[in-house]
C-alpha cells in the first residue's frame, strides 16, 4: 500500500489548502470513524451505550466541521505530535483491518482507485457548496467483495 497516490489525490483537489479545508477534511475523517463505530456492537449494555454515545458525538462533530456549523478552525497546537498522531492512525487502521482478518491493503488500493473516479472528465474535483469533494460522472464505488 502506498500513501503517495492518496496524497496526490488530495494535492490535486486542494493545491493550496486553507484552514476551512482542514476543517472539512477533519470532518470527513471523523465521519469515516463514525461509520466504523456505526457497525460495531457491544457485548453488554454498558459497551452498547458507549458505542452509541461515541457514534452520536462523532456524527455531530463530523457534520459540523464539514458543513461549517461548528464555528472554530481545527488548528494543530503541536504540529509534531499532530503529525505523529496522523501517522499512528494510518498504522493502527491497518492493524484493525488485519486483526479483523480483512485484506486492508487491497481495500485501500480499491478505495483509492474509486476516489480517483470522483473527478470529472477533465480530471478536476467537483465540490459541493460546503467544499466537500463529490462523486463525478465517472464515479465507480469500490468493490470490496472477497476482502472481508
Amino acid at each position: 500500500m502506498s500513501v503517495d497516490l492518496i496524497k496526490m489525490w488530495h494535492e490535486r483537489a486542494r493545491p493550496e489548502p486553507l484552514g476551512v479545508h482542514l476543517n472539512i477534511q477533519t470532518g470527513c475523517h471523523f465521519e469515516e470513524v463514525m461509520e466504523m463505530v456505526a457497525v460495531m456492537s457491544g457485548d453488554d449494555e454498558y459497551s452498547s451505550q458507549l458505542i452509541d454515545r461515541l457514534h452520536t458525538a462523532l456524527t455531530v462533530v463530523s457534520l459540523g466541521l464539514k458543513h461549517g456549523t461548528i464555528k472554530f478552525h481545527v488548528k494543530p497546537e503541536n504540529r509534531k505530535e499532530f503529525l505523529d498522531s496522523l501517522a499512528d492512525q494510518i498504522v493502527t487502521a491497518v492493524g484493525v483491518g488485519h486483526c479483523a482478518k480483512m485484506n486492508i491493503v487491497e481495500a485501500v488500493r480499491r478505495v483509492n482507485s474509486s476516489n480517483w473516479s470522483k473527478y470529472d472528465t477533465d480530471g478536476k474535483p467537483i465540490f459541493n457548496e460546503q467544499g466537500k469533494i463529490m462523486k463525478g460522472p465517472n464515479y465507480k464505488a469500490p468493490d470490496l467483495e472477497g476482502l472481508y
